[in-house]
């Protein structure tokens, strides 16, 4: 049996090819799908088969496409209702492909479709080898029930039983998720990318949690923020997202064109690192370096039903954006600033600025009550330690909280490291039309490299 783990950064995002005698399966694949062909070249046998553990809901899976260029056939839960070609298997239904026998077992919890696959390598016996989890099971943690809002209180109590259905497994199992530490389908992912059945039994906190009235409670509270484009995506992958190389290519505009149709209302994603936005920057330009977490920040804010623009410094960078933007079902790109920013400012076109301070200066002006500090992290790592005088509010919510602190002289926002607190600042001056926002470069963690306290 061959074996290869992708894992991509952002997504945090794992998927699997494995290998039989003769042929092989991918799992849970991005819609980034050369990547998989590239390994199936290496193991010098074909993809016959596509798994899918659950509709994902942060990124858009590209089984369609690996189906439609490799011929393999898509197998998911029948419970998925998936509205493609597909084998629909039923709890506890049995394929063979190759020298693989897998096992698939509904286990509804984080989507009511959610399960897992249980394989055994033929060639060594019929004991179980493994067993891809999905988001029911990951390393250190579970799937969060929480998606369906409406739902969530049955889907908490099915992610109870679903737990009990995998702890019957063999301690010897190695378990593969589908996502690992990063990813916001969980609260306390393991930075470890597998584990065994036997080890997450005796160290996995949800594991340890009883009775399901205490498990419930414990797994509707305190969850991190769902981005918006999760139902998103869930749709789409139900449905099949389109074929990438179907899409429309986005065209190269002059920068008075690029400004028309910036002003006309498409959004303008400026994916440059902090400095270089802050210093000129298309006017209203969200702010989403591709240093930064930028798939699922663009998911989460970016509007879906409107043709987007992009500015790079690169036509690597360009590709990236473009790559990003498709894996959280963004496809609607219409085009890219010829030349980038030089060519825009050499134009002599009306550009704006957002005003960058080191974590000194915005002590002084805070001590000082010159300005409003936002804390533009997550709540898990707010509640692990903040700088006193700031308030908290997660870069997304800077959509729909900006009108809060239009009384304020300045307003500056914070992150970790200024990736975040760029996107927040870039919207609250986008939204409001608003001069004095500051981004804070270097965030709470040149804050505490600096020796001042947080609480």
């Amino acid at each position: 049996m061959e074996f290869k783990q992708v894992f991509i950064p952002g997504l945090a995002h794992c998927s699997y090819v494995i290998g039989g005698k003769k042929t092989c399966m991918v799992v849970d694949p991005a819609r980034d799908v050369s990547q998989y062909l590239s390994i199936a070249k290496t193991f010098g046998k074909p993809i016959t088969g596509i798994i899918e553990t659950h509709l994902h809901a942060d990124f858009v899976s590209g089984h369609l496409e690996l189906a439609k260029i490799t011929g393999a056939k898509i197998y998911i839960s029948a419970l998925a209702k998936a509205q493609y070609e597909h084998v629909a298997l039923s709890d506890q239904e049995e394929i063979v492909l190759d020298t693989l026998k897998i096992r698939m077992i509904d286990t509804p919890g984080h989507t009511p479709e959610g399960s897992i696959f249980i394989v055994s390598d033929l060639e060594r016996g019929e004991a179980p080898a493994l067993v891809f989890t999905g988001d029911t099971l990951l390393i250190g943690d579970a799937g969060r029930p929480d998606l369906f809002p409406d739902i969530k209180n049955e889907l908490a109590s099915s992610l109870y039983q679903s737990l009990r259905k995998i702890e019957e497994l063999g301690d010897h199992i190695e378990v593969y998720p589908a996502h690992g530490a990063g990813s916001l389908c969980g609260k306390v992912l393991s930075s470890k990318l597998s584990s065994t059945i036997g080890t997450e039994r005796m160290y996995n906190g949800a594991l340890q949690i009883h009775p399901e009235e205490k498990f419930i409670k414990s797994f509707l509270e305190g969850m991190l923020e769902a981005p918006d484009h999760f139902s998103r995506c869930s749709k789409i992958n139900r449905k099949g997202a389109p074929i990438v190389t179907s899409l429309p290519k986005p065209m190269a505009y002059a920068p008075k064109k690029f400004l028309e149709l910036a002003q006309s209302g498409y959004p303008v994603v400026d994916t440059r690192d902090q400095l270089p936005f802050g210093a000129a920057h298309v006017p209203g330009a969200y702010g989403l370096s591709l240093k930064g977490n930028f798939a699922t920040y663009a998911g989460w804010v970016l509007p879906a039903d409107k043709p987007l623009l992009i500015v790079a410094d690169t036509e690597n960078d360009l590709s990236k954006a473009l790559n990003k933007l498709q894996s959280v079902g963004l496809d609607n790109v219409a085009g890219f600033l010829e030349g980038g920013m030089s060519a825009f400012a050499a134009s002599g076109l009306k550009t704006a600025h957002l005003e960058s301070i080191s974590v000194l200066e915005m002590k002084e002006r805070l001590d000082k009550n010159e300005l409003l500090l936002v804390d533009t992290r997550l709540k898990s790592e707010w509640d692990g330690g903040h700088i006193e005088k700031a308030i908290h509010a997660p870069a997304p919510d800077v959509r729909h909280r900006y009108l809060e602190w239009m009384e304020a002289e300045t307003v500056a926002f914070i992150c970790n490291s200024g990736n975040r607190s760029l996107l927040a600042s870039s919207l609250m001056s986008g939204l409001s039309g608003k001069k004095n926002v500051v981004n804070v470069i270097g965030g709470v963690n040149a804050w505490i490299k600096s020796g001042f306290p947080i609480v």
